[in-house]
């Protein structure tokens, strides 16, 4: 069945594909990918088997997490909501469905971050609490918990979201927006236009996890191991503090 020559750690319901396996085109998405996402990943190694979706995942995926503020003109096209709120929006939702590959993998992602911004023991508090963060008020911001509290409600049942919830993070949104210095000379209109705008951002945000995280599931992509090219483990277990990996341990016990 294997016709690859690359070293490959265990996998379980589908074989993540090497780039000896691919035709050009395809290889050329993964490259592209592996670049951009600093690890030879078997996200794309699965995905491969797609080869369409591979090519089109990353710019994709990149416009509503990763991207920062992008301008055509004047004309805002990405990066409506900051990126520590976009992890820990994607961590609280994998949290929920018990996802392994995005709990860990953005574990790690948000941890680098907070840490790479000099936040470190911020990010380790919200993290170790994500699971849970309606029980710990102090350590998230107002408006980190009604969007972590929309969060919660979606990813459960998007029927539970109410018209008061809806009211409530437009407000706190608003009122964040008022300090960024960028948006102080818009009009009313257009703040709520742009409120608007985070709110579809961050609702595309948590149904595409969603998404991912029964994808990840029921094909069980395997985190990348000693075994693979890149050893993510090794980096998962250096960036993540020990508290938050017993904790995502106990969360996913031994599932995908």
């Amino acid at each position: 069945m294997d016709k690859t020559e690359i070293t490959q750690g265990p996998w379980t319901r589908i074989r993540p594909l090497q780039r000896d396996e691919l035709d050009p085109y395809t290889h050329a998405g993964m490259t592209t990918a592996e670049i951009l996402w600093g690890i030879r990943n078997n996200l794309c190694k699965v995905m491969a088997y797609t080869p369409r979706l591979l090519q089109t995942e990353v710019e994709y995926a990149n416009s509503f997490i990763f991207d920062p503020p992008i301008f055509r003109g004047d004309v805002q096209e990405a990066g409506f909501n900051d990126r520590f709120l976009k992890e820990l929006v994607i961590s609280r939702t994998s949290l929920i469905n018990r996802s392994r590959y995005s709990v860990t993998h953005h574990g790690y992602i948000g941890m680098a971050l907070y840490s790479g911004a000099g936040r470190g023991e911020e990010g380790h508090q919200k993290y170790l609490y994500l699971h849970e963060h309606q029980e710990h008020p102090d350590v998230y911001t107002e408006r980190e918990r009604v969007v972590l509290d929309y969060t919660a409600k979606v990813v459960k049942d998007a029927h539970l979201v109410t018209d008061q919830d809806f009211a409530e993070l437009r407000r706190v949104l608003r009122e964040h927006n008022g300090q960024d210095q960028r948006l102080s000379a818009v009009s009313e209109e257009d703040m709520d236009r742009h409120v608007d705008r985070q709110i579809e951002e961050l609702t595309w945000l948590i149904g595409h996890y969603c998404l991912l995280n029964r994808w990840f599931t029921v094909l069980q992509v395997p985190d990348e191991g000693p075994d693979d090219e890149d050893d993510f483990g090794a980096a998962y277990v250096q960036i993540v503090p020990e508290d938050v990996r017993h904790r995502n341990e106990d969360i996913l016990g031994d599932d995908f």
